[in-house]
């Protein structure tokens, strides 16, 4: 499972807050938006011809509210039980991108038998799309509103 991890998230909602509940609302939208589109570039990217899973790692990716303490935010998930070995490869052929190496370490084999599938990965693209997008969302939204209510 993928999620976006915002640095300086309080930062982010305390500076969204000062302007109100639409801009909360704001910051929430921005974040479902983000969450869906990673969906949609994640299967995208899972999708490619020639890929022998047939389409169902794509059909199986889902993006997903969650509310927990820290209140509403949105995970991205690949749910084919292949979907890790399909994102880093096996064997000799692993390639896990830096920062996702704890993500990756809980599909990690015993070491029973040795299969090389090359990674072709589909979710981490997505994510670094997303990741960036997501940064420049929010840096305009913050400007907008406070144009908005400064300039008012």
């Amino acid at each position: 499972m993928v999620s976006i991890k915002v640095s300086n998230i309080k930062g982010i909602t305390a500076a969204f807050e000062k302007y109100g509940e639409d801009a909360v609302k704001e910051l929430s939208e921005i974040t479902q938006i983000r969450a869906q589109e990673i969906e949609a570039d994640a299967k995208n990217n899972a999708s490619i011809k020639g890929v022998w899973d047939k389409g169902d790692l794509a059909q199986n990716i889902r993006s997903s509210a969650i509310i927990n303490e820290k209140g509403l935010g949105w995970t991205v998930g690949a749910y084919m039980p292949y979907s890790a070995y399909h994102e880093f490869g096996t064997g000799g052929l692993v390639k896990i991108p830096q920062g996702w190496e704890q993500m990756a370490a809980q599909f990690k084999g015993k070491g029973i038998r040795l299969i090389n599938i090359i990674a072709r990965p589909f979710m981490y693209p997505a994510f670094v799309k997303g990741r960036n997008q997501y940064k420049k969302d929010i840096k305009e939204s913050l400007k907008h509103l406070n144009k908005k209510f400064n300039n008012g």
